[in-house]
């Protein structure tokens, strides 16, 4: 898979989310986005799935986040760390 990554760690709220948004909007079928962010988009996760996506999120290596997002029909991208935080966050609710 190629992957697309994309920074929206110093932008203000909403733009992360609304960059995010277009972006997946022409993601191919062999692709993944990684997106650096400051923090855990935790508004984002719904409509991901909502909209026929999957994700991982994990700690970054040059931003505090790498959010990995593919199509739920793709297998998930190769390197990610397990368990994915977003998973460990929701389990914890």
């Amino acid at each position: 898979m190629e992957e697309i990554y994309l920074d929206v760690s110093e932008l203000p709220a909403p733009e992360p989310f609304d960059q995010i948004m277009r972006a997946l909007v022409i993601l191919g079928k062999d692709q993944y986005l990684r997106v650096g962010h400051r923090k855990q988009p935790l508004l984002l996760y719904k409509p991901l799935q909502e909209n026929g996506f999957a994700f991982h999120v994990q700690k970054g290596k040059v931003h505090a986040f790498d959010i990995f997002i593919w199509h739920n029909a793709q297998a998930s991208p190769a390197g990610l760390v397990m368990p994915s935080l977003a998973e460990t966050n929701s389990q914890a609710v």
